[in-house]
C-alpha cells in the first residue's frame, strides 16, 4: 500500500524555498572619491562603505556575498573589470 505524504505547512514552505530562483547580488568594488574605495550593492546608488585601500574593500565586499549567493566584481581604477569572484549556497 502505496503512503501518502501529508501537506504541512513546513512541507510547503520547503518546497517553495526550492523551487526559488538563487539569484546572486553582485557587490562591486569601485575607486570613489579622495582615493579611496567603495562597495556598491548592484542596482543601488549609494556605497555600502568606503574604505582607505583596496584590499580593505574586496575583504569587505567578499565577506558580505559569501553569506548569501553573491559575487564580487573587482574594478580597476579605470573601472574595467579586474577581477570575479563567486560565491553559492
Amino acid at each position: 500500500m502505496e503512503r501518502k505524504r501529508m501537506y504541512t505547512k513546513k512541507l510547503g514552505a520547503k518546497v517553495a524555498k526550492s523551487a526559488q530562483p538563487q539569484i546572486a547580488i553582485r557587490y562591486h568594488v569601485i575607486s570613489a572619491e579622495s582615493s579611496k574605495w567603495a562597495v556598491v550593492s548592484e542596482g543601488s546608488t549609494r556605497a555600502m562603505k568606503a574604505f582607505i585601500t583596496k584590499d580593505q574593500a574586496v575583504n569587505f565586499a567578499k565577506d558580505t556575498a559569501s553569506k548569501k549567493t553573491g559575487e564580487v566584481i573587482d574594478h580597476a581604477v579605470s573601472g574595467q573589470i579586474a577581477d570575479t569572484i563567486s560565491y553559492s549556497k
